[in-house]
């Protein structure tokens, strides 16, 4: 959105705008919300809002998908959309897990840190998940439908909490996340959906600048910090001079 524009009904939008997206990465598209997706015209929405070149590409790559899907759905297509899904949120069979707790610390382990992290974000609005054993708080859905919660308050706190809590905790690995499915769905619909979270993201945090004064802070998750040491040592070593005796013996 242009900036001279945004005001806290703008917000309420972007909340609008996020809760479909959601819904995609809750569970499984079926016959009901793709029809729904038909009728609403929420591609057609969500391009008038993303700027940008990526995110225009992204959205209208998704539009062409969604508008392309044959009606009736045949159950055969419905099949490899649920095993889409099944491999991205539910069996790990894409190797990327949705939860910030795998991507943001060292061991990469389920339910360590980060998801205490954003419980106590979720409390201090008076939130909690249904069960964390079964879907923790880290999840992409659970802190997706936080930031829509702030979003929907519309204080400046309440924007300010939200910019926060996207550079802390959504901003550092769910757009990696999106781009691993969107590279290995077998189905352009999931990676339509990944693409274009990843721009929404983009969008939604460049608005909250504006009326937060908050520019981004987005530290790097783990992963991506341990490749940058990997990339930086390999590096290192291949500039090394070459010392005759220094090298190790066999």
């Amino acid at each position: 959105m242009a900036l001279d524009t945004i005001s806290p009904t703008d917000f309420v939008l972007w909340a609008d705008l996020f809760g479909p997206m959601i819904r995609l990465h809750d569970r499984e598209a079926d016959a009901d919300l793709i029809a729904e997706l038909w009728a609403s015209g929420y591609t057609d929405l969500l391009a008038a809002v993303v700027e940008g070149v990526e995110a225009k590409a992204a959205v209208s790559g998704f539009q062409q998908v969604v508008a392309g899907l044959p009606r009736p759905l045949p159950q055969p297509l419905l099949d490899e959309l649920a095993a889409d899904y099944a491999d991205a949120y539910l069996n790990h069979g894409f190797r990327a897990a949705p939860t910030g707790s795998v991507w943001m610390t060292e061991d990469h382990l389920e339910r360590q840190q980060p998801m205490f992290d954003v419980r106590e974000w979720y409390a201090h609005y008076g939130m909690s998940v249904p069960d964390w054993r079964l879907r923790s708080d880290d999840h992409l859905v659970h802190e997706l439908q936080f930031v829509v919660h702030l979003l929907r308050l519309g204080t400046e706190d309440a924007l300010t909490d939200a910019a926060a809590f996207l550079d802390a905790h959504v901003l550092p690995w769910v757009p990696d996340f999106c781009k691993v499915i969107a590279a290995r769905a077998r189905q352009p619909f999931l990676a339509g959906v990944g693409l274009v979270t990843r721009a929404m993201l983009d969008g939604l945090r460049e608005d909250l600048v504006q009326p937060t004064g908050r520019e981004r802070e987005i530290v790097l998750h783990l992963w991506a910090q341990q490749e940058s040491r990997a990339a930086r040592q390999e590096k290192a070593d291949e500039e090394r001079p070459f010392v005759p005796g220094a090298a190790e013996s066999w």
